[in-house]
């Protein structure tokens, strides 16, 4: 077909040429065969297939228009092309025909449409004229005349031009010839005259990969598309849709080709390499949990059958349990991996080791199988109890993964007694779950078995072990494993960087400056190289060759060998100190006037003020934090690193910042110590040009606005290391000001568990002060989970210790586990109290009934009755707590119960009600606060009863409440209205008792907006 209108014009041309020759009585075989091809073929390998060519002719589609195929279902009887909607319709293709018959001079006539029906598959109604040609072409191919059998199939499409048999003898006439493209093109025509020959339609699309590769887009679509035809022909034809699949896969329709497995895996449950191709499938689709799924579908088709022949095996299992890994459902894997393994060692029956909390097991002795009630020793064989390497070291991932460190250790010690050589992979497998774990010391060992079972150089596997060394303080060890990688890929910026920053810390300032600017200086080359690819195409970066000549970096045998330090430089004169301080001073100053410039728009939240005043403020606090001369704790440490204060914030810019911050600090600190540059002396009161106080609102401020621009752990850290440095340190108003910032910059990002930990200190420190356990609850209601913090056991174990070191300093009578002493006055004297704090009672006695003890609160809100009778709030806790105890189902008197909460709440009705005149107020407040706090009693007891389902009782209460609101509607209202609750409980009680009109009234009064 014509790909072009251009082409389609000279077609035209074409067949009227072959029409006017066919009037003639002379039979030309060359010009017939060359007009009759150039109706379907084209040479050239440009050409794609004719049919698709049509298709987007008639479609209006460019030549590179995608496919829209679909998997086919089963076709019906009265279709019987079993074609969907993406293939070339029986329409087109008959059109088709009938144009190859108007180019040839034949009339084109009329289509007949499908109400006419189409003949079966098989069957050939031809006229006598075309049956003898049929017999004469067949016999000359019989017996090698291709031409004249050619010739003889030629004038039988003339006359009609769908007769399968001819096209397909004319593409075995083509085959012998050797011209296999016009063959392709005969034979699919015949397909399409003979839709149901799965087998044609199969041959042709193995030829379309065959005759022009896989690497044409085109012709795999071809391909696809006799694929679609063979299995609308056939729908079980198992290897039409495996290749089918496999093609899919390979142009990269990997939605396709997963739905096609999916209909293997449903012919062949069985077939596990179905279920592999599936599960890599999901992978990359990122579709694990609906591979999981396949495999338990297939888990249960073997434990039905038998699993015979083992089909469902240990490399199976493998799959299974690091698919359920990689969506991180530890529990599960483990769950599934024990089961699985009992079930393929015949013991499914033994399902008391799942009441378990270990592995027990699977361990190679009975020592610890033993104490287990049920198990029988020798009842199977032991070695059903030992499972495959490759699962054990699943199995300790997955414990180490849930924090059980010591099960996964017994897992991992099994490949001790292995040959690293073999099982180098598993070695890497639990050295990278070890990391992960922060378990350094055994995450080096497994580490240092694949460094030696393997021969090939993998930097990842050093930058892990440098990691690891550097977290264990053995820095020296960590820059040998960055100069091995250096050694085998000398220009690895990654390593330079590293052992950049190795030697800075280290005073090898020289060095590191030299390391960087070779950085900066191959990062230059490889901009420019890419900005013009052409004039300088990318050059690799050269690897050292082992001595066999294998162009693979080989790992050493032995550790590369120690770099020589260099030695720390000799001590400065005094005008050199004076000098560098100076410079230091100077820039400090510079910077800060930088930050006040920048301050207003920091405030204001414009973005680049934002970024710049970060940024500018970091560089101050991380200058602070990198004299040791301040933090005189860890003077005496080998290595911390260079300390960025916001380590996430400093990840986050790009390797060129990096690069050139730490250009900028070595250029300026070549040779010169930061130990002998600064000298402070202890009774300083400056640094840098700025005092302390300056010093402490530029890291809160620091701290404040990474809270609310940036990374809220960076605004922690920041707190953290203000509190360390001596200057801060010994002065307790400064501690109170950073303990104060750290507690603001978790309040507003919502970080209740920081909230907790961060108010224990002020509890710990302003010991049995009110203050204190007030600012306590403040900060977890303004969290989004404080309800779930606040009751949780480490808050509730921290209150009781301090009741106990309150009754011990009350009574004098010694409690075990009782907290110290810990508020000191400013004479160094710890304050004793000498009577219970109603504070602490109350707010322990709230954590437990939040945690539903009722009963145990009462302990506390009773003894705090006996303090203060008197108190509402303490009256109000005791009724809630017998009334809440009254409704659980483990209550013994119930009515009791709640006749005892009615009590307590009619004395705190009748204290809040009580006549309490604010101090120094006008009378008008006064009535404003006697109502608010009326209207509040009033709530309470209907709330109350209304909580028993005593709607009758709760009533009028409610009414109260919305008639207090009323009579001070004109007067300013009250303080804390509860109209809005009141009317929504009086409209929820009218609803359930089926008062529509009065729950109207309420709700247009009092709910409407």
């Amino acid at each position: 077909m014509p790909s072009s209108p251009h082409e389609y014009e000279d077609e035209h041309a074409r067949s009227d040429a072959a029409a006017s020759q066919s009037d003639s009585d002379d039979y030309d075989e060359d010009g017939l065969e060359d007009a009759e091809l150039a109706a379907y073929a084209d040479d050239s390998d440009e050409d794609p297939d004719y049919f698709e060519e049509e298709t987007r002719q008639q479609h209006h589609q460019p030549d590179d228009a995608p496919e829209k195929d679909r998997f086919f279902d089963p076709p019906s009887d009265e279709d019987d092309d079993g074609v969907d909607a993406s293939a070339v319709n029986e329409n087109e293709m008959e059109e088709f025909h009938h144009t190859l018959k108007a180019a040839h001079g034949f009339k084109k006539g009329t289509k007949r449409g499908r109400g006419g029906g189409r003949r079966a598959v098989g069957e050939e109604n031809l006229s006598f004229e075309v049956k003898s040609l049929m017999g004469e072409a067949n016999q000359a191919y019989a017996f090698g005349h291709l031409d004249k059998a050619m010739a003889l199939v030629k004038r039988i499409i003339q006359i009609e031009a769908g007769v399968y048999s001819a096209w397909k003898i004319l593409g075995e006439i083509f085959k012998e010839k050797g011209e296999d493209h016009k063959c392709l093109l005969a034979w699919l025509t015949a397909a399409h005259a003979k839709p149901k020959d799965s087998e044609l339609w199969l041959t042709c699309a193995r030829m379309s990969l065959e005759q022009y590769g896989p690497d044409k887009k085109n012709y795999r679509n071809q391909a696809i598309y006799c694929y679609n035809r063979a299995i609308g022909a056939e729908p079980d034809n198992i290897d039409a849709i495996y290749d089918r699949a496999l093609l899919f896969k390979e142009t990269g329709q990997l939605h396709k080709a997963a739905e096609g497995f999916g209909m293997l895996n449903k012919l062949l449950p069985n077939d596990m390499s179905i279920l592999r191709e599936i599960a890599s499938l999901y992978i990359e689709l990122k579709k694990v949990p609906q591979a999981i799924e396949y495999y338990n579908r297939s888990i249960e088709f073997f434990k039905s059958t038998g699993n015979p022949d083992k089909a469902f095996g240990w490399s199976e299992l493998n799959i299974l349990v690091e698919l359920y890994m990689m969506v991180e459902q530890w529990e599960v894997a483990i769950k599934v991996l024990k089961n699985h393994a009992r079930w393929l060692y015949s013991r499914s029956e033994e399902k008391y080791w799942e009441k378990l909390d270990d592995d027990r097991e699977w361990d190679a002795t009975d020592k610890r199988r033993k104490p287990v009630r049920e198990y029988v020793p020798m009842r199977f064989d032991p070695s059903t109890y030992a499972l495959p390497l490759e699962l054990r070291v699943k199995l300790g991932v997955c414990r180490l993964r849930l924090g059980e460190k010591r099960e996964a250790m017994v897992h991992f010690s099994y490949l001790d007694s292995e040959d690293p050589v073999e099982y180098y992979d598993l070695f890497q497998e639990a050295g990278d779950a070890l990391l992960n774990a922060k378990a350094y010391e055994e995450a080096i060992h497994c580490y240092s078995c694949v460094a030696e079972g393997t021969q090939y150089m993998d930097p990842k596997l050093w930058y892990n072990m440098a990691t690891c060394y550097k977290a264990l303080n053995q820095v020296d060890d960590a820059e040998d494993c960055y100069a091995t990688v250096l050694e085998a890929y000398p220009n690895d910026t990654t390593a330079m960087m590293e052992l950049a920053s190795i030697y800075e810390v280290s005073g090898r300032k020289a060095d590191a400056l030299e390391l960087v600017n070779q950085v900066i200086g191959i990062r230059k080359k490889a901009e420019a190289a890419a900005a013009t690819p052409a004039a300088n195409p990318p050059v690799e970066a050269p690897v050292v060759a082992p001595p066999d000549g294998d162009p693979s970096a080989l790992l050493p045998n032995q550790p590369a060998p120690r770099r020589l330090r260099n030695r720390q430089p000799g001590s400065m004169s005094e005008a050199q100190r004076l000098e560098i301080n100076a410079r230091k001073t100077e820039q400090t100053a510079v910077k800060y006037r930088k930050l006040e410039y920048l301050r207003a728009g920091m405030e204001a939240g414009e973005p680049q003020a934002v970024k710049d005043w970060l940024d500018t403020a970091g560089e101050l606090v991380d200058d602070f934090r990198n004299t040791k001369a301040l933090f005189p704790s860890e003077k005496g440490t080998s290595f911390k690193g260079f300390m960025s204060t916001a380590r996430r914030r400093e990840l986050k810019r790009s390797i060129r910042e990096r690069l050139e911050m730490m250009q900028h600090r070595l250029e300026g600190a070549v040779n010169l110590p930061d130990d002998e540059i600064d000298v402070i002396p202890p009774e300083a009161t400056v640094f840098r040009g700025l005092d302390f106080d300056t010093w402490l609102y530029v890291f809160m401020q620091y701290a404040l606005c990474l809270a609310k621009h940036d990374n809220y752990q960076d605004a922690y850290d920041v707190c953290s290391v203000a509190k360390e440095a001596n200057v801060f340190y010994m002065d307790k108003r400064k501690i109170f000001t950073i303990w104060t910032t750290w507690l603001a910059c978790a309040i507003w990002v919502n970080d209740s568990e920081s909230c907790s930990t961060i108010s224990r200190w002020f509890m710990t420190t302003f010991q049995f002060q009110t203050e204190a356990y007030n600012l306590f609850v403040g900060a977890l209601t303004m969290s989004r989970n404080g309800m779930e913090v606040f009751h949780n056991n480490a808050n509730q174990k921290f209150l009781l210790r301090q009741i106990k070191i309150m009754d011990e300093s009350v009574d004098g009578k010694k409690r075990i586990n009782a907290a110290s002493l810990t508020n000191v006055d400013e004479d160094g004297k710890e304050y004793k109290p000498d009577r219970l704090d109603l504070s602490l009672l109350m707010l322990y006695g709230h954590i437990l009934a939040s945690g539903k003890s009722y009963i145990s609160a009462l302990n506390y809100y009773t003894r705090a009755y006996t303090v203060s009778p008197k108190n509402p709030m303490i009256l109000l806790s005791i009724s809630l707590a017998y009334l809440h105890r009254s409704m659980q189902r483990q209550s013994e008197n119930r009515h009791m119960q709640a006749l005892q909460a009615i009590t307590f709440l009619y004395e705190y009705y009748d204290v809040r009600t009580a006549p309490n005149p604010l101090p120094d107020a006008e009378d008008i407040e006064n009535e404003r606060h006697a109502a608010a706090m009326k209207q509040e009693a009033e709530f309470n007891v209907a709330r109350s009863f209304h909580h028993l389902g005593l709607t009758h009782l709760a009533l009028p209460y409610y009414q109260r409440c919305l008639d207090i609101s009323d009579d001070w509607a004109s007067k300013g209202g009250v303080h804390g209205d509860l109209k809005w609750e009141a009317a929504y409980m009086l409209q929820m009680i009218y609803i359930t008792s089926g008062n529509a009109a009065a729950a109207k009234e309420v709700t247009e009064k009092w709910l409407a907006i």
